[in-house]
């Protein structure tokens, strides 16, 4: 498809923080190869404020995750066949569904959009025209696949992000109320992120931030949803008051705070990818899930798990006696690797 008849394209992204965010090289991509498109993008709408500051995106139409789940079957259909309205109204001539359900697949298909690629999928692949191979490869590598396909030759797979100032003032302001000093590098812990077998032990995390901060009299920052207060809580027992908590932030103030960190660990969960956009280090915890997928491949970007057969599983319930994968992941283990880092995250500050 040559770039002049590419004028309207629609995005769908569903879901989670970080599948939402490995979505923005792809963006960036697009816009390289077709430079005078409109982009539009559906994407849950709790991840609205992540679309809203990037400049590739034109539009955005946000899906009601929340409400949809608890919904019935007529409200499920009047939102499908609504939006089905909207994309036909549109007149779109490209289509991506990175996110492939039976449900978005049609989208474009009964939509009316001539050119529409999605994931080799079972079932959904007869509403594509073309289809990406789900290859099993880093997440931001496998979007760009699509923009690959369509004739794109870049070779930039990095991540980025957009705060405006206001972002940034923000969130300052939040750490400066529990004694945050900016002159003072800062590590930001985040032991939360998804189902509980993800999670490496809060306390591990709180001690190896405890190393750190005795070797470079440096700020720990914990941060967390709302949900994660336990978790937080429980790391900051390791350390003291000192600690700074931040629980519940807007997402793009959450950004902001890591952006202004030398190290950020924690487990595979979304905000690592908005360090990574930022350049700052990173130490990820994994276990059932799968580093391949979800971690570039950079000295900056380290992780720590425990190899054993069954892993990685993608399960939400463990099958074996015990969870070797995280739990024999050791404190000892970790400490060096974060210390290496912080080194590193000298040339960002």
């Amino acid at each position: 498809m040559k770039p002049t008849s590419v004028k309207n394209i629609l995005i769908v992204k569903l879901r989670t923080l970080g599948d939402v965010l490995t979505t923005f090289p792809l963006l960036r991509a697009l816009k390289e190869l077709y430079p005078d498109s409109r982009i539009t993008m559906i994407t849950d709408d709790v991840y609205q404020e992540l679309i809203a500051t990037n400049p590739r995106v034109d539009q955005v139409w946000t899906h009601p995750a929340r409400q949809l789940r608890t919904a019935g079957w007529f409200q499920a259909v009047h939102y499908y066949l609504q939006t089905l309205k909207k994309i036909r109204q549109q007149k779109f001539n490209l289509y991506l569904d990175l996110y492939g359900s039976m449900r978005t697949a049609q989208w474009g298909f009964w939509g009316g959009i001539p050119r529409r690629l999605g994931f080799d999928l079972r079932g959904r692949k007869y509403f594509y025209s073309h289809r990406i191979r789900a290859a099993h490869r880093y997440v931001v590598d496998l979007n760009l696949q699509f923009a690959q396909t369509l004739g794109w030759q870049g070779k930039s797979n990095g991540m980025e992000f957009f705060l405006t100032p206001e972002d940034v003032e923000t969130a300052q302001q939040v750490l400066r109320q529990q004694g945050w000093q900016e002159k003072i590098p800062s590590v930001v812990v985040s032991p939360g992120g998804g189902w509980p077998l993800k999670l490496w032990e809060a306390k591990k995390f709180g001690q190896v931030a405890k190393a750190l901060r005795e070797k470079y009299q440096c700020q720990v920052i914990l941060s967390g949803s709302e949900t994660e207060e336990s978790l937080v809580t429980a790391c900051a027992r390791e350390l003291g008051d000192s600690a700074i908590r931040v629980l519940g932030l807007p997402l793009r103030q959450v950004a902001a705070v890591i952006k202004g960190s030398r190290l950020f660990i924690g487990n595979d969960s979304g905000p690592k990818y908005f360090a990574e956009s930022f350049g700052v280090p990173t130490l990820i915890c994994y276990g059932p899930t799968d580093f391949k997928n979800n971690n570039p491949d950079t000295p900056n970007n380290r992780v720590l798990y425990h190899d054993v057969p069954c892993r990685p599983c993608h399960s939400e319930n463990c099958q074996q006696d015990r969870r070797s994968c995280l739990d024999d992941v050791t404190i000892a283990e970790a400490i060096p690797q974060a210390m290496e880092l912080w080194e590193m995250g000298k040339n960002g500050q």
